[in-house]
């Protein structure tokens, strides 16, 4: 049996516990046929169109979320399960089996999941007309907020361990990031799901509701409908960047996507804010774009090494010029520019040594330097490696930040058998243009301006 299907059936095994639970703590009075069966369609309306879904990774956060949300106060646990389960089923979807179960089976759990911590934490089912609006906020809207947080959790981290035993990135790395992208939507959805719940019952409007709420759901769609197609635009423009990098140095190919991924896993360990956390993303991804400057000949004269080494020393502040003015990389821009800094000061461009290197740039050096080294000397030397230049060349908790995560950082550093019989067995090659991320090439380049004895 294969590890996607373990996980699926595991998923399975908890929502029919948790469905069991759910009977035994939910009156009968609770379940509203008529509401379960229009949130059930509406929620498949939703799920079939879901262009309004915001991606990460596998994961996705739909106007579904509103009408599961809503179900919780209307129909309670059970009622929930179902409306989620329902809006999977996608007879127009040939997904493979264990993707419809699985995806089925999260969508109740979530649901289900939502519903026991509503009604643990004294939410009540069909309060009617006579509730006071603190009473509404009071039984229903706190213990709705708590539900809907629990349902993020639990949405995010059963579709994390998928990933990560599908062979994606870690698991906590995974839910982590998720959880980061998806929080805010995921929680204003939860907001419009008690309207939709107060409209509904509160105010007695019953399936009028969905005339009233139409034209909010509708605006929600719209709006994160454009938010989605603005990250798509940012990594587009990102990914456009990348490939000129590739272009002009065979050597870089795959490098900057790699360097990503371990930056990400250092900034994890050293629980970097998600402001911090997109911002070395980009930074990671475009931090050579300013190598993409031209060199006329290959080469090994004294004179274009001189222009080589040249070339190297300018590319970080080409780099921010050339990003400057693109407003989504704001915040990316300072650890662009000092990511060849020394923790000894004896770096470039700016000579910035210790605490003075923003933490960002200090991340991305460990992070480029580790994926430089690493298809010439693997993954154990690397680490190795990185490790003797702390408090030299490496802040050193950046340095211990990447022992803890060099496990996890294997399947991402190294290279397939085809890209890495085009690295030469040195950074320093008797022809050709040097890997400016290497250790011994910041020393040399550090030489060259008489800061190394």
């Amino acid at each position: 049996m294969s590890r996607s299907w373990v996980v699926t059936l595991s998923v399975v095994g908890v929502l029919v516990v948790g469905c069991l639970g759910a009977f035994a703590v939910t009156p009968a009075r609770h379940f509203s046929v008529s509401a379960v069966v229009i949130l059930a369609l509406l929620a498949m309306l939703a799920t079939t169109i879901r262009s309004t879904a915001l991606a990460s990774g596998s994961a996705s956060v739909s106007l579904t979320s509103i009408l599961l949300g809503a179900s919780i106060p209307l129909t309670g646990p059970i009622g929930s399960a179902i409306v989620g389960m329902v809006s999977e089923l996608r007879p127009t979807h040939r997904d493979p089996a264990v993707a419809r179960i699985f995806n089925v089976a999260t969508v109740g759990l979530v649901g289900t999941l939502g519903g026991l911590v509503y009604l643990g934490l004294g939410g009540r089912v069909w309060m009617s007309g006579a509730a006071s609006p603190f009473g509404l906020l009071w039984h229903q809207g706190l213990p709705l907020a708590v539900a809907t947080t629990a349902m993020l959790l639990s949405n995010t981290g059963c579709v994390s361990v998928m990933i990560a035993v599908t062979g994606g990135a870690p698991l906590l790395l995974t839910w982590r990031r998720m959880v980061r992208q998806v929080s805010r939507t995921y929680l204003g959805y939860g907001v419009i799901g008690f309207l939709f719940a107060v409209l509904w019952d509160a105010a007695g409007l019953g399936p009028a509701t969905v005339l009233v709420m139409l034209a909010p759901l509708l605006l929600a769609q719209w709006s994160y409908a454009q938010q989605h197609a603005e990250s798509v635009a940012h990594e587009r423009t990102v990914a456009s960047m990348m490939a000129a990098v590739e272009a002009r140095d065979p050597v870089m190919r795959g490098r900057s996507e790699r360097v990503a991924k371990i930056s990400e896993l250092v900034g994890n360990e050293l629980r970097l804010s998600p402001t911090e956390a997109d911002a070395l993303h980009f930074a990671a991804l475009l931090h050579d774009v300013g190598m993409v400057a031209p060199v006329d000949s290959r080469a090994a004269d004294p004179d274009v090494r001189r222009a080589d080494l040249d070339r190297i020393r300018q590319h970080p502040a080409r780099g921010v010029e050339m990003l400057r003015s693109i407003g989504f990389l704001g915040h990316s821009i300072t650890a662009i520019r000092h990511h060849h800094e020394r923790w000894d000061g004896r770096g470039y461009p700016d000579g910035l040594a210790g605490p003075r290197i923003p933490q960002l740039a200090r991340v991305l050096a460990v992070a480029d330097a580790f994926c430089a080294l690493v298809p010439r000397v693997g993954v154990d030397a690397a680490v190795e490696a990185v490790r003797q230049r702390s408090c030299v060349q490496f802040d050193p908790d950046c340095v211990t930040a990447l022992e803890h995560v060099a496990g996890s950082a294997e399947s991402v550093a190294v290279l397939d058998d085809g890209l890495a019989d085009e690295f030469a067995s040195s950074g320093i090659p008797e022809g050709g243009l040097l890997d400016h991320d290497l250790p011994e090439v910041s020393d040399l380049l550090a030489a060259e301006d008489g800061l190394l004895l």
